[in-house]
């Protein structure tokens, strides 16, 4: 008979407050800024980025492809850290923003012509980067997404490097 009461307070505790609507907590995105690696093997590829104090982030997530191919780069990659899994740490990336080349300041976007001047429309942001001294070999990638990598002069961005994602990079020095 005492195991009825127990029951019975059980059950109302569990129901009050059940008439509240739930709320879901999204985990805050991360950001972290690094070098790209990509290791392991053709049949167990990883992509994982270096951070300034040395520690490795295992890069996961739709956009890991797009990272991998920019190997060697700085970028800042954000999504959602996890921890305690295969890797020691890792990022299940959301998005990404190219930051250096070799040293040199680097974009990524689609190249494109209009009116004869030459742009990257980057991906996820308004702005365009207006280009000057853009390679034969580069115009030929119009409409691919495309890495750049120079200095601002005036208020064009002067290419020195480039790469063309899938395809190969070229050093103008």
């Amino acid at each position: 008979m005492r195991l009825i009461p127990l029951l019975l307070l059980a059950t109302v505790s569990c129901s009050a407050g059940s008439g509240d609507q739930a709320v879901s907590v999204a985990p805050p995105e991360s950001c972290l800024t690094g070098k790209v690696f990509s290791v392991g093997t053709d049949f167990a590829p990883a992509t994982i980025l270096r951070l300034d104090d040395g520690e490795e982030t295992l890069i996961s997530g739709d956009p890991e492809d797009e990272i991998r191919m920019l190997s060697g780069t700085v970028m800042t990659v954000c999504g959602e850290l996890a921890t305690g899994t295969i890797a020691e740490s890792a990022i299940e990336a959301e998005s990404f923003e190219l930051l250096t080349v070799d040293g040199m300041t680097a974009y990524l976007g689609t190249l494109q012509e209009v009116d004869g001047s030459w742009q990257i429309s980057r991906k996820g942001n308004d702005l365009l980067v207006p280009l000057s001294g853009v390679p034969e070999q580069l115009r030929g990638a119009e409409g691919s997404l495309v890495w750049v990598a120079g200095a601002w002069v005036d208020e064009a961005f002067s290419v020195r490097s480039f790469g063309i994602l899938g395809g190969q990079s070229q050093s103008l020095e």
